[in-house]
């Protein structure tokens, strides 16, 4: 009984200790900031497909082709509610995600390159793709 309570506690640890790395490893995989960073996407593509993906919306989208557009864009939503692009880290993720998430309830997404993303997800892909 004694090794089974050791074993369960060793993988109680283990995994405790793999949830702050992992994250710390998703957020520091891409550069910039969490403006030009889609978090989910980012779990499963690498920063050129996530340009890619940038750069085919900034195509599709010419009057959203500049850096500062975006910028404006990505901080306020449907209701014209602005985060400060001083605000830490934290702030501007959540403010992002919950964008996110209203827009897939409203149906505002886009297709490109065959990734279903809300209309903030893409234009965080087209804010990257300005960078390097």
């Amino acid at each position: 009984m004694e090794r089974r309570k050791f074993v369960i506690g060793i993988a109680a640890v283990v995994a405790a200790s793999a949830i702050p790395i992992i994250n710390y490893r998703c957020s520091h995989l891409l550069p910039g900031g969490y403006l030009m960073r889609p978090m989910v996407l980012a779990n499963f593509c690498d920063g050129n497909t996530i340009r890619d993906i940038g750069l085919c919306y900034r195509q599709e989208v010419p009057e959203e082709n500049e850096k500062k557009k975006l910028e404006v864009l990505l901080l306020k939503n449907n209701q014209g509610k602005k985060v400060d692009s001083k605000s830490d880290d934290m702030a501007i993720s959540e403010f992002l995600k919950s964008k996110i998430d209203q827009e897939f309830k409203n149906g505002q997404i886009v297709i490109e390159n065959g990734w279903v993303l809300s209309e903030t997800e893409a234009r965080q892909c087209a804010l990257f793709s300005f960078s390097e």
